[in-house]
């Protein structure tokens, strides 16, 4: 069996730098990194790291709670996070919430048994911080960093990693207003969804701006989900009362699909009759029909400022309270 003495031997360095190599933990030269891994893929060594996080009472797995697996853009984004994670020495470890507190609560409390480097929270739902606060300021002092990703909470002390989700709903709002696809409907979470609230309040500046009147029955809450069948649900609703609506912003993807299938019901046309956008940006956006105009998040973009934060926090570093990562608007067929 190969060990860490005989990749010291053949790479001309001392175990402890293996070892330092290895683990990601220190700095180490780029000439010197470089033989190291050479000698590793040689010799074929395969490092335990089990013993290894067992030694160093830390393990190399991040985790990362997602509000909901099945939505598409929270495994997009898991995607992209593992990938930028494995390139700096990262382990993913995936929990799925389906919104429920209790679960992000278990999750916290049982963070440092399970050896973590830090967790990452990427959960569209509102968070009661102040039941959670315990955990989150033990973590702090354990030195586990939470990073959310995707909700702002840098009010709270926990760094975030956020989309421009208010500027890039109201960019899209005021593309269907210049299209003449007035009243404008936001179909969305809002009750519960601190995302779905940042969305609307971009969706509710837009309309400001062009001195449009913000009606209730124009605005279409999807209940619990961010899903295609509560898009649906939400817009044949609102047509079956009869509401006009020449455009629609969608807080999902997800959430237009169904909206546009509702509307097909309805005898409506997609986009003669009412318009539709949506958010994310999901690849399969752009195969429907018609294609889906959609405000695409920059999730590689994410994954590599989450990567960053971790390789400066190892170098000693602290982290930005926030950081804002801008969006693209993709105009399809849609709206």
């Amino acid at each position: 069996m190969v060990t860490v003495v005989d990749v010291a031997q053949h790479a001309g360095v001392s175990s402890a730098t293996v070892s330092r190599v290895l683990s990601g933990r220190d700095p180490v030269a780029l000439e010197t990194r470089t033989r190291v891994l050479q000698a590793i893929e040689h010799l074929g060594y395969r490092p335990n790291y089990m013993a290894q996080s067992l030694r160093l009472g830390r393990g190399r797995s991040v985790a990362l709670l997602t509000g909901d697996i099945e939505q598409g853009i929270y495994s997009a984004l898991t995607k992209h996070i593992q990938a930028a994670l494995e390139a700096i020495g990262r382990d993913l470890l995936l929990f799925n919430l389906s919104h429920r507190e209790d679960r992000l609560r278990h999750l916290l409390q049982h963070a440092t048994s399970l050896g973590l480097r830090g967790i990452l929270i990427a959960a569209p739902h509102v968070i009661a911080i102040r039941r959670l606060r315990p955990h989150i300021t033990a973590l702090a002092e354990q030195g586990i960093p939470i990073i959310s990703v995707g909700q702002r909470l840098e009010r709270h002390g926990i760094a975030s990693v956020v989309p421009d989700d208010a500027d890039s709903a109201a960019a899209a709002v005021r593309h269907l207003l210049d299209r003449g696809r007035s009243p404008v409907a936001f179909l969305g979470r809002i009750k519960d969804s601190a995302i779905g609230r940042e969305r609307y309040r971009g969706y509710r500046r837009a309309l400001a701006e062009r001195q449009v009147e913000a009606t209730a029955d124009l605005v279409w809450e999807a209940g619990e989900r961010y899903r295609s069948d509560a898009g649906y649900a939400s817009t044949a609703a609102a047509l079956a009362r009869g509401i006009k609506a020449r455009g629609v912003l969608a807080a999902s993807d997800e959430l237009a699909l169904g909206g546009m299938a509702a509307a097909a019901d309805h005898g409506l046309k997609v986009p003669d009759d009412i318009a539709f956008v949506g958010f994310g940006g999901l690849p399969w956006t752009q195969h429907v029909r018609p294609a889906l105009s959609t405000v695409s998040l920059d999730l590689p973009a994410i994954g590599a400022e989450v990567a960053s934060m971790f390789q400066s926090l190892d170098q000693g570093g602290s982290l930005a309270p926030l950081t804002m990562i801008a969006s693209r608007f993709t105009v399809r067929q849609s709206g």
